[in-house]
């Protein structure tokens, strides 16, 4: 008895579960079917901006809304409910009246039909124009300061200078609060026992004013690194400002010149890469009873230079 019981308890069960697939089949047909038809729905845009010049800015009481209404099948129209369709409204290309940007649906409408399939159907577009409220912005250019810490390893050094590329930047927003930005640093920059060139991104520190904006968020940092070395070169001293009717003597005839460069540069550097010079008349005027030679010139590949004598004798003759 018990057997038969739970037969007909299964047969029971299966009976169910057959009819409930039924019914969710007829449900899935109804909802194909529905959904194949076509439909009439109004979506309102979302509105992105492009290209808006820089020296303006769209005041926000005046951003536009607008409300499109397509004819298609309800599968598409279901797409649109979760990724409603967008209007790019290019700055560049709209009229100017007054303080008003001047879109128009006339001047518009075929880019407004290219984001949609040719099966649907665009029955009407509202408003037919858009203005948007601009107002005047000030730009000024400002250099970039780079907040950095750089060690480098033992004989290395950069060539040359580290480069900020740009190394300036437009600051943006209303005049009076541009006009106390003098310049924009970047965040903090560390490198620790560089051996090799330094080429990477370094963001702008943000301004504290919500109102400015910075034309560039980053900045690239690009510096040249080579091992260095140390040598030095004896150059002969120069007296400059000499009166004609006088003579001298000094002493010594030939310094000094210890400089610092890297070991490419190392092997063109010669005397006649220095000028060293004494001005008789800085002398004379500071009641010296020496002169003073200083480095007139060095080679763009020296990163530093430097003299062992620190003042020339000189006897009148």
């Amino acid at each position: 008895m018990g057997l038969r019981s739970q037969l007909e308890k299964n047969i029971k069960s299966k009976r169910i579960n057959i009819f409930l697939m039924f019914i969710l089949l007829a449900i899935l047909f109804s909802l194909l079917t529905k959904l194949s038809k076509d439909y009439t729905h109004t979506f309102r845009m979302d509105i992105e901006s492009i290209n808006v010049p820089e020296d303006k800015i769209i005041v926000s009481d005046s951003l536009q809304k607008l409300d499109i209404t397509l004819t298609t099948y309800g599968f598409k129209l279901i797409r649109y409910q979760f990724a409603r369709p967008k209007l790019e409204i290019d700055f560049d290309q709209l009229d100017q009246s007054g303080n008003y940007f001047v879109w128009t649906r006339d001047r518009n409408f075929s880019r407004i039909v290219e984001q949609f399939d040719p099966n649907v159907r665009i029955e009407a577009i509202n408003p037919d124009t858009l203005l948007f409220h601009f107002d005047n912005n000030t730009v000024k250019s400002v250099p970039v300061i780079l907040n950095k810490d750089i060690e480098f390893a033992s004989g290395y050094d950069v060539i040359g200078k580290i480069n900020v590329i740009p190394d300036s930047v437009r600051v943006i927003g209303p005049g009076i609060l541009v006009d106390s930005i003098n310049s924009v640093e970047t965040v903090d920059f560390s490198l620790k026992a560089v051996n090799s060139n330094i080429e990477t991104v370094v963001q702008l520190d943000k301004l504290t004013n919500p109102q400015l904006r910075l034309s560039h968020q980053d900045v690239q940092i690009q510096a040249e690194v080579m091992k260095f070395t140390e040598g030095s070169v004896m150059v002969p001293v120069i007296v400059k400002n000499l009166p004609d009717d006088l003579e001298l003597s000094i002493y010594p005839k030939n310094v000094e010149v210890i400089y610092y460069a890297s070991l490419d540069a190392f092997k063109s550097i010669v005397p006649n890469s220095f000028i060293v010079e004494c001005d008789y008349t800085e002398t004379v005027d500071s009641e010296l009873s020496f002169l003073i030679p200083k480095i007139i010139t060095k080679p763009e590949n020296v990163k530093e230079a430097r003299l062992s004598t620190k003042r020339i004798e000189f006897i009148l003759q």
